[in-house]
């Protein structure tokens, strides 16, 4: 994959190049709109032999020929086909956005169209919606400097994004927010939390705090493989209401047996739970400056008993160009290298981990976070009183676990 993105830009005329990518926000639009209008689940129902966009268009009464433009700019990014002139089928990349449900359904209950989904199509929509309209605004936060980021300036409001969705005109979207984290582990091999820490070493009994755990996907999935393992999912209320019926469906037994709690709690103030064997935050940190980070990580460590251990999932942001010499502050810790592309390719691996910079750019449009690299992990990490001891790279992913003990 990186070979041949790095050839396709070598060969590809470079005021093209630009100009193409400039305008690469309609495909992203597009893709919402589909998604909006239930395409996939339409073509599902269609089979191989596919739908016009005529009928695509029926059941939301939209523009027949507008859907087909924006079908064939979508097929020729390789997302569905176009298997006659105007008829069109799902591929194996639309295919992931299928909400699982017949669409006569999700027409009749829009509102719940995307609950019970892997989470790709609610990812989707939030990206494209709420951080593409941000996204408009990032050079105006940048040459206008102020307090507000690019969120603020699209949405014209002061407070921060989780702020702003706490307000109960906004309900559809913290449950698509909801959805859409579940989605993020969806974009993942199914045992990446197995990939990294070893969660056998938690002795029986032993608590994980899954901080600002959303919909408890992560520690719902530890639990499963590891019953003796209590856990207590931590979230604003909301997010909790959505993570209760997760768990009532996937693991019921742990509710059952009071082995999964729901606390609602608010990461910026003192932690309330003082035994933790494991405080895990997963996609979390990156949401947030380093002054924030080094609040929520504070708190954490003066809960922390000696042998607490804080576990952060989190992509780490490898450096386009390589690394000269030596001496780096986590060249000794174990687990800390990774392996770098030979040269003409980028060390990074190019656009193999492109995800990886879209998601900072999208950090930072609607929070003011980031992708941080190891080095910035682990000077964040000892400012708050905790040291980094040892990294762990999920195969067959970007998400790497960082182990740290409090100092």
């Amino acid at each position: 994959m990186a070979a041949t993105a790095q050839i396709s830009a070598t060969v590809c005329d470079p005021m093209r190049l630009a100009v193409n990518t400039s305008n690469a926000m309609h495909i992203s639009s597009c893709l919402n709109a589909a998604s909006e209008l239930n395409v996939v689940e339409i073509l599902r129902e269609a089979g191989p032999k596919g739908a016009s966009a005529k009928e695509i268009a029926a059941p939301s009464q939209s523009n027949p020929g507008l859907v087909e433009r924006i079908l064939r700019l979508l097929a020729t990014h390789h997302i569905f086909r176009e298997v006659s002139p105007g008829v069109f089928a799902n591929n194996r990349v639309s295919s992931t956005l299928d909400k699982g449900k017949p669409s006569s359904v999700i027409f009749a209950n829009r509102e719940d169209r995307l609950t019970g989904s892997n989470g790709i199509a609610a990812l989707v929509e939030h990206t494209a919606e709420l951080c593409g309209k941000s996204s408009v605004y990032l050079a105006d936060s940048m040459l206008n400097p102020s307090d507000k980021l690019p969120f603020n300036l699209a949405y014209r409001v002061d407070e921060p994004m989780f702020s702003w969705m706490q307000d109960p005109k906004n309900h559809n979207q913290v449950s698509r927010f909801a959805v859409a984290m579940q989605g993020t582990g969806a974009t993942e091999p199914p045992d990446t939390i197995f990939q990294g820490f070893d969660w056998s070493l938690i002795p029986d009994n032993g608590l994980i705090v899954d901080v600002g755990g959303g919909i408890g996907h992560s520690s719902l999935t530890i639990a499963r493989k590891y019953p003796s393992l209590r856990i207590i999912n931590q979230d604003l209320g909301p997010a909790l209401e959505i993570s209760k019926g997760h768990w009532k469906e996937h693991f019921p037994e742990h509710l059952d047996s009071q082995m999964a709690q729901f606390q609602v709690h608010d990461f910026f103030t003192p932690q309330p739970v003082k035994d933790a064997a494991v405080f895990m935050l997963r996609y979390i940190l990156h949401d947030w400056p380093d002054k924030t980070v080094r609040n929520i990580l504070g708190h954490l460590r003066d809960a922390a008993l000696p042998t607490t251990r804080l576990i952060v999932i989190e992509k780490i942001q490898p450096f386009a160009s390589l690394e000269e010499g030596s001496g780096s502050k986590t060249e000794q810790i174990p687990g800390a290298a990774r392996p770098t592309a030979d040269p003409p390719l980028l060390p990074n691996w190019g656009a193999a981990t492109a995800d990886l910079y879209l998601y900072d750019m999208t950090m930072h449009v609607m929070l003011g976070g980031v992708e941080r690299t190891l080095d910035a992990f682990y000077d964040i990490f000892l400012e708050s009183g905790w040291k980094l001891v040892e990294v762990h790279h999920c195969s067959g992913s970007q998400l790497s676990h960082l182990i740290a003990l409090p100092v």
